[in-house]
């Protein structure tokens, strides 16, 4: 006991210091993830604490695993173009070949099974099932995206203390709580029409909004220079949850000694996120660059099925099905402490923005995994899998700051047995199907350079890209 109590507190510690990678987690310890993830039925690992708590029943012997994936993204948005209109804007640009500027992320995963009794089981493990961490270049004028993104991140940290209670020969049944930390953020520019910079265009607005000729040209000259001031302005957005939760359920019932059934429920976590919403540089014009801010997004509940057959006692193969009910986050508000930016000039006609809406509709998506294992020797064991990722973000809430689309997973790998400690390795490469936003179809991206009763933008773009996965586990049997 007090080797669990020790291997949770250091969980505990270190758990928070964690870096993460993209929205949904695509695997969870080498040997699953080898697998595509289809191992609801047959994992025998630590990590089962996240994929089928009651399949902790299935390890005999106190065992440690410790490991991480780097994960590489190679993400490109093509045929980037903005077109605006109104009285105050006719501007047209747009870019090629916008690559992300992501460093390489390092997903870290450790857990810890200790048999309590024949029937009673514990385990706990530290894992990311949520992440993204995003950059691009941040230069407007090569990427003009950063009007709406150029770093977004978003994680959710958990450590899982779970138990496991083999009812009988057959069925095994378990439970965990999820204790976890958020993160979440994003960085984008400020865009200003061209028109709005220009202090003779700007005297004539002045003078047909009431402003008497003689004052005008003053006036103009103010605003072009207000919003000159303001064209390409850093927003940084970041918030913190310290702590939110949620549970896992899992079911495992041996139907033969060849083919075993699991089901797993994973459920939502309300996450509430505060912090700051910050404008550089310091500024003339423009008032409130820095605002206590709060917004919730939460994570999604998800349930998961699979089967697992033993072809042969050295030849195993799965098939999975896992719901994800991303249709939870439908919307969020961001709110602001006061108006953020806004005017020194006139309060009144420029006021600044007290919240931030972002509408999403996410869909609930199917996903479609299979996963095999070969035994090749009493050493080595071959793995191989592969899985569907169906999009979850509908065209017109498609932006850079959650960007997704069809995805195709693929992952194989090798375990090397040496008695008490085994190694697991493995390769993912994941192809993101090229997307295609038609031109004022993305109210999201068009909201970037629009602004009520100013001026109003169509925003067209294709996106797509690959990424390549690469994790090692080791674990130890006590």
């Amino acid at each position: 006991m007090k080797k669990i109590l020790l291997f949770s507190a250091l969980l505990l510690s270190s758990a928070f210091s964690a870096f993460a990678g993209h929205v949904d987690t695509y695997g969870i310890g080498s040997k699953a993830t080898s697998m595509g993830g289809a191992v609801v039925a047959g994992i025998d690992d630590p990590f089962a604490v996240y994929y089928n708590p009651a399949a902790m029943s299935n390890i005999q012997q106190p065992m440690l695993s410790v490991g991480t994936h780097l994960v590489d993204p190679h993400l490109t948005i093509k045929q980037y173009r903005v077109n605006t209109s109104g009285a105050l804007a006719d501007d047209s640009f747009g870019a090629d070949g916008i690559k992300d500027e992501a460093d390489l992320l390092i997903v870290p995963h450790m857990g810890y099974v200790h048999p309590i009794t024949d029937k009673l089981t514990f385990g706990v493990a530290f894992y990311v099932p949520y992440g993204l961490d995003l950059k691009w270049n941040a230069d407007p004028n090569e990427n003009p995206a950063a009007y709406n993104t150029y770093h977004s991140w978003y994680m959710r940290e958990v450590v899982t203390p779970s138990l496991s209670y083999k009812v009988n020969d057959k069925l095994s049944i378990g439970a965990g709580i999820s204790i976890g930390k958020a993160k979440a953020g994003n960085e984008r520019k400020r865009y200003v029409p061209e028109k709005m910079k220009n202090s003779t265009y700007m005297a004539g607005v002045a003078q047909a909004n009431g402003v008497p000729s003689a004052q005008a040209p003053a006036v103009g000259a103010a605003l072009a220079a207000a919003y000159t001031e303001l064209d390409g302005a850093d927003i940084d957005m970041e918030y913190e949850d310290n702590f939110n939760w949620s549970y896992n359920l899992g079911v495992l019932y041996k139907f033969t000694d060849k083919l075993t059934g699991g089901i797993t429920y994973r459920s939502y976590s309300n996450i509430d996120l505060e912090g700051d919403a910050e404008v550089t540089p310091e500024m003339a014009y423009w008032k409130n660059e820095n605002l206590g801010s709060d917004t919730a997004v939460d994570t999604p509940d998800s349930i998961q099925f699979g089967l697992e057959y033993k072809v042969t006692p050295k030849f195993k193969v799965e098939a999975d099905i896992v719901r994800t009910f991303w249709s939870r986050i439908g919307s969020y508000t961001v709110y602001m402490d006061d108006y953020l930016l806004q005017s020194e000039l006139d309060p009144t006609f420029i006021p600044g923005a007290n919240e931030e809406y972002f509408e999403r509709n996410w869909k609930d998506t199917w996903q479609y995994r299979v996963g095999a294992e070969y035994l090749l020797n009493d050493k080595v064991a071959l793995r191989a899998g592969y899985y569907y990722d169906p999009t979850v973000v509908p065209e017109d809430t498609f932006d850079v700051l959650w960007p997704d689309s069809d995805k195709h997973v693929f992952s194989g790998g090798v375990g090397l047995n040496f008695g008490k400690v085994t190694v697991d390795t493995v390769v993912q490469y994941i192809l993101i199907s090229e997307v295609t936003i038609d031109s004022g179809s993305s109210h999201n991206l068009d909201d970037s350079y629009s602004r009520p009763g100013l001026h109003d933008a169509d925003v067209s773009a294709v996106a797509g890209g690959h990424i390549w996965s690469f994790g090692v586990t080791a674990s130890y049997k006590f």
